[in-house]
């Protein structure tokens, strides 16, 4: 036997894949690990348990939660349901309750974009609206898309020719007031009630149909004469064609990518003027439309404004550029050929210069990223060590303060990127809760969860201040002896602090009773973290036999209680026994320092960590360093 001695000063590249468990030779194998569960890998490569959540509010079914920073000081969570909408303030308290036109079956493709105090909103099969905050009135409200008006009563709207009636013509029967239009084959049928059509330079509303050959409408600015015309326009968006796919705001345009009829279709508004799509005379500041002709239709899914205009489509991504933008001064160029998922709305997310999206194989984390030498958009691939992680991505959201890409999964947990390229770091980790998560978004620093938690939907928040999930505080001028208001834990296993006493119960009745008068309480359900090392790879042509770990190192910091297992079953270390009568009362003791453990555990199956940290109490743990010393047998 010869002793091999082992130090991991930093987790860059957190949770690896299994399939790399041999690959020793890569660079990533030294700063990672085989598991990092409800940890956080944190900037400078140290790991720490992860901050509990807050309960805030049951919710009555599934729920999508949108962010809304009207200023640094104001800002609110909208919380998206079946034709619903809950509005809370930065105090956490419901503030408006509106009806919403979206069903939850709309919400996994609603696609939106903020402009000061209003939030644009799309999704193909449903009108666009605009979410309007009033601050003086302290009102919220849904609002049409109203497009502008021109001075001949014309609508400042997109038109198209659709080829599937590109064969029909049309005659009008006047030029101003109520007329007739008369196809020359059946075209007419209820879905062209209300519907906008340009003909003849000028501009009718149908509003009755008579037959499928004859329709009655209303002239909205005149027409320049009653000839049969092959060349008339229908607007583009309506309930018979579909509505906007996905916009956002560039060079001071509303941008609109794709519709339902048109996927593959630009639109960018006037200059400042973001319901008016006239394209006038070509004026640098008016109107621009213009369809991303390849050889295949690409659904567009996303367009994203960075350095230039980015547009997602379902096969590739391109790039619009022109600065500023005109119609004389626009060039599109194709990009890579990743592809996009189209079936649900991942927002893509500027992280440090790049736009990170998910790859529509679902199995990709790419980021999209500018090369000034070749003027063009690279694509790589960050999850490529991890990949065990990805499980049909639902969601992501990004946190600037933390660096933390947050990707909610299929299976109710969410993968955490901690991405840093000063330093290099590429960490994956992943958070699970009792329960499985349903939606997330980042809102003022603070990552807001949606929960599942039996048959009940929770509102919550992350708190560096907790240690539990789902977590209440209680406060009361006179201590108290038995809790309760605790329902929504009934017949649950609860963690519970009180004055830092720290201790496990089951609530029945909706209380439990206290070890100790008690004056503040917190009340949360336990969450288990877990931290495993890769397996030991041992240079040498003859494989070992077995593996002894001997002794192992830890450098903690503000870490009142350390959990290992070495081999012979979890040890508790650095806290004093928080049942004794002699700290009854007092603060949680911390420890800072190393903590040095002997060990006895044989490994013959290399599959197995030599030791593990794992623990569901409710107390902090950060870990600066773990060194060891593993004796080899061959």
């Amino acid at each position: 036997m010869y002793k091999q001695f082992v130090s991991n000063t930093s987790f860059s590249y957190g949770e690896i894949s299994p399939i790399l468990f041999g690959r020793g030779d890569f660079d990533a194998y030294k700063y990672a690990a085989m598991t990092i569960l409800n940890m956080d890998v944190i900037q400078t490569g140290d790991i720490k348990r992860r901050d509990g959540l807050r309960f805030i509010d049951h919710l009555p079914s599934r729920a999508k939660l949108i962010p809304f920073e009207y200023s640094a000081e104001d800002f609110f969570l909208l919380c998206f349901m079946d034709l619903s909408l809950y509005i809370y303030d930065k105090n956490y308290k419901m503030i408006a309750c509106l009806t919403s036109p979206y069903s939850y079956q709309h919400l996994c493709n609603i696609k939106w974009v903020q402009k000061g105090n209003q939030l644009y909103i799309v999704h193909k099969d449903v009108e666009p609206k605009v979410l309007k905050y009033y601050p003086l009135e302290d009102k919220w409200l849904f609002d049409d898309w109203n497009f502008v008006i021109k001075e001949n009563g014309a609508s400042a709207q997109p038109f198209n020719r659709f080829d599937d009636v590109k064969d029909i013509s049309i005659t009008p029967s006047g030029l101003e007031g109520e007329i007739s239009l008369t196809a020359s084959h059946d075209l007419f049928d209820e879905s062209f009630n209300d519907i906008k059509l340009f003909l003849n330079s000028g501009e009718v509303e149908i509003f009755e149909i008579e037959t499928p050959l004859k329709a009655k409408a209303v002239v909205k600015s005149k027409l320049a004469n009653m000839e049969t015309s092959y060349d008339w326009k229908e607007q583009a968006f309506s309930h018979k064609r579909g509505f906007p796919n996905s916009i956002t705001f560039h060079q001071n345009r509303l941008v609109i990518g794709g519709a339902k009829s048109l996927p593959n279709r630009l639109w960018f508004s006037k200059t400042a003027d973001y319901f008016n799509f006239d394209l006038g005379e070509g004026r640098d500041d008016e109107a621009i439309e213009f369809d991303m002709l390849s050889d295949k239709v690409n659904e567009i899914v996303c367009v994203f404004s960075g350095k230039h205009l980015q547009v997602f489509t379902s096969d590739s991504e391109w790039m619009v550029s022109g600065y500023p933008l005109t119609p004389s001064q626009v060039v599109l160029k194709q990009q890579t050929k990743i592809g996009s998922i189209s079936d649900r709305f991942l927002p893509p997310k500027l992280v440090e210069g790049s736009t990170i999206f998910v790859a529509k194989n679902n199995k990709e984390i790419r980021e999209f990223f500018y090369g000034d030498i070749n003027d063009s958009y690279s694509s790589e691939d960050l999850i490529l060590f991890s990949s065990h992680m990805m499980n049909k991505p639902l969601e992501q959201d990004y946190d600037t303060s933390n660096r933390h890409l947050y990707i909610l999964q299929s299976d109710g947990s969410i993968s955490v990127l901690l991405k840093n390229k000063i330093t290099g770091f590429n960490a994956w980790f992943r958070y699970n809760t009792d329960g499985e998560f349903i939606s997330l978004s980042v809102l003022a620093g603070r990552l807001h969860v949606v929960v599942k938690r039996d048959d009940k939907y929770c509102l919550e928040v992350f708190d560096d201040t907790l240690f539990s999930d789902s977590a209440t505080e209680f406060s009361f001028d006179v201590g108290i002896d038995t809790l309760t208001g605790l329902s929504r834990f009934e017949g649950k296993s609860v963690c519970i602090n009180c004055d830092d006493y720290v201790f496990e119960a089951i609530v029945m009745g909706g209380k439990v009773d206290l070890p100790i008068t008690s004056k503040h309480i917190i009340v949360g359900i336990p969450y288990m973290h877990l931290f495993a090392p890769l397996p030991l790879l041992v240079s040498g042509v003859k494989p070992p036999k077995l593996l002894r770990l001997f002794d192992i190192c830890f450098r903690v910091i503000d870490t009142p209680l350390l959990q290992v297992d070495t081999g012979d079953g979890l040890r508790s270390l650095t806290c004093l026994d928080f049942d004794r009568d002699n700290i009854l009362n007092q603060s949680i003791p911390l420890f800072n320092g190393d903590i040095h453990i002997k060990a006895k555990g044989l490994v013959r199956n290399f599959e197995l960590p030599l030791w593990k940290i794992q623990s569901s109490k409710p107390y902090n743990l950060t870990i600066l360093n773990i060194s060891y010393t593993v004796g080899i047998v061959r």
